[in-house]
């Protein structure tokens, strides 16, 4: 807005080197460069050719929208590009993953920019401009600290999560598959249910793997017990829940928020109230929770244990829609059918296995016999009351 439209995009370009792999900071410094330079080009189309609402002059305000929409448009298109390119995912799937929940934020941003930038050319301070830009500039920065720190804590829960996920594999090597199958039935249930909520999916999803984080607390000999369960065997397998939450605790106010204790401790509860281990039913049950259950049965059903064959993706949906009101909630069981007729990656657990063992580059760490604990692939039959509980 205060110098010509090349000057910004060449300050972009020579700022911030930070001495990474310097192929992707060039495509950084020169996409943040160009998405500047357009901006700057919009904001002086309407400085040249001002816009009269009646006898008001709009320009300035239609300028800086329509600089950042430019700005908007121009560095998502090329980051979602790159994103697809190099993760083999659908470009739409990419930017609405990274991005759709950007634009109102650039948009209602952009009044601040503009501010500052008459801030700068009438001083409030003195007769130098930047002296009210640095006052104006204070309490963004501190914004950008809080949220710095914010993303530091998210950093520390994923960290954690592996770690605790590591402890759990090294104790019982199918979970790992198990937990990230169900994390992603539960990521897609979550943002179909919410009506595209990418928020509430990753957290739900990143939560979603730690839901049998309490296993750590049950002995090896009942995890790993290729057969029926005892009645005091079963017992203890029902207080991992329980065990998970409590383990969690002193992250509480940390890293781990309410939903991701509500998942670890509901996600075996049962719409009828007969589940485990408070006996909630229906909606006293967490929605979170309700769809990491789902999505648990659904990927139990289709993994096997060595004394019962592995059901079909068709037998297995059957199988939620006549549990519907009894053990899920019947509403999740709508979703989950229209997200099942998509065909979904995880639909099939065969195809899944194939893709994730592509991905990580090794078959052996992915393609799995059947689960040889009972208590890591339950199924809603298996029970006496006709439940997926584990």
């Amino acid at each position: 807005m205060l110098t010509p439209p090349w000057f910004a995009p060449f300050l972009v370009f020579l700022a911030q080197w930070r001495g990474k792999v310097w192929y992707k900071e060039l495509f950084n410094r020169s996409q943040d460069g160009l998405a500047t330079a357009l901006a700057a080009l919009a904001w002086q189309f309407f400085q040249q050719n001002p816009v009269y609402l009646g006898p008001w002059n709009v320009s300035a305000g239609v300028g800086i929208a329509t600089a950042s929409l430019a700005f908007f448009a121009v560095n998502t298109t090329l980051v979602t590009t790159a994103i697809h390119l190099a993760n083999k995912v659908t470009w739409r799937e990419a930017w609405r993953r990274n991005f759709s929940w950007l634009a109102l934020s650039y948009l209602l941003l952009s009044p601040i920019a503009l501010l500052l930038a008459r801030a700068y050319e009438t001083p409030l301070l003195g007769n130098w401009g930047g002296w009210t830009v640095l006052f104006f500039l204070i309490p963004l920065y501190y914004s950008r600290f809080y949220w710095d720190e914010k993303v530091r804590l998210e950093a520390a829960f994923d960290a954690t999560l592996e770690t605790l996920m590591h402890a759990l594999e090294a104790k019982d090597p199918q979970t790992r598959l198990h937990s990230e199958r169900v994390a992603e039935i539960a990521r897609d249930l979550a943002r179909k249910v919410k009506n595209g909520d990418e928020a509430y999916a990753q957290a739900v999803y990143r939560a979603a793997r730690l839901h049998d984080i309490g296993k750590i607390g049950i002995p090896e000999f009942v995890l790993l017990k290729p057969g029926p369960l005892s009645p005091a065997e079963r017992e203890a397998i029902e207080k991992h829940p329980e065990f998970g939450a409590e383990m969690l605790k002193p992250g509480a106010k940390v890293a781990f928020e309410p939903l991701v204790y509500n998942i670890i401790l509901y996600h075996h509860e049962r719409w009828d109230g007969r589940g485990y281990p408070k006996r909630l039913a229906g909606h006293e049950i967490p929605e979170e929770a309700r769809i990491v259950g789902l999505a648990d049965a659904y990927e139990a059903m289709t993994a096997g244990r060595p004394y019962r064959k592995a059901k079909s993706p068709e037998e297995a949906l059957r199988e939620v829609q006549e549990m519907s009101g009894i053990q899920f909630d019947p509403r999740l069981v709508e979703a989950f059918i229209e997200l099942w007729q998509e065909d979904p990656l995880w639909r099939d657990r065969e195809a899944y296995l194939k893709a994730k063992a592509g991905k990580e580059g090794s078959v052996s760490r992915f393609i799995l016999p059947p689960l040889s604990s009972p208590w890591a692939s339950p199924s809603p039959s298996e029970s006496g009351q006709g439940t997926s509980e584990e």
